[in-house]
């Protein structure tokens, strides 16, 4: 049994989205139109199928973006403008050529890259 911790130098990337932020597809069906994906639900698919090794997204309670506006979580209102946090990790050349493919979607929002380390044992 080893007790060295093995690291790896990756990246993550942090997205701010609003959950109402709806993909604009090129699709022409029906179902698309009158049920458009999510922009941050398209990120965490988009991400499995390019071999990311991590995505994740989560809620928050409260935030701000751009506008300034405070919006807190509320059961008995709407939480559509509330932002999510999308998590990415992988290598930064990965992660780049992600957000190019997926610039159209992500203009306008904050997203954040930091480097991390990936640790294991062996």
């Amino acid at each position: 049994m080893s007790n060295k911790v093995k690291h790896h130098s990756l990246g993550k990337l942090v997205i701010y989205i609003a959950p109402a932020q709806k993909v604009k597809h090129a699709s022409k069906s029906l179902f698309r139109k009158l049920f458009p994906k999510s922009v941050y639900m398209h990120l965490i698919e988009d991400a499995k199928k390019d071999g990311i090794l991590n995505a994740s997204a989560h809620t928050t309670h409260t935030s701000f973006t751009t506008d300034g506006k405070i919006i807190s979580f509320s059961v008995e209102s709407d939480n559509a403008k509330l932002a999510m946090c999308v998590e990415l990790v992988d290598q930064r050349e990965k992660l780049e050529a992600f957000f190019l493919k997926h610039r159209e979607s992500l203009r306008g929002n904050v997203v954040i890259y930091k480097k991390v380390e990936f640790w294991d044992v062996d």
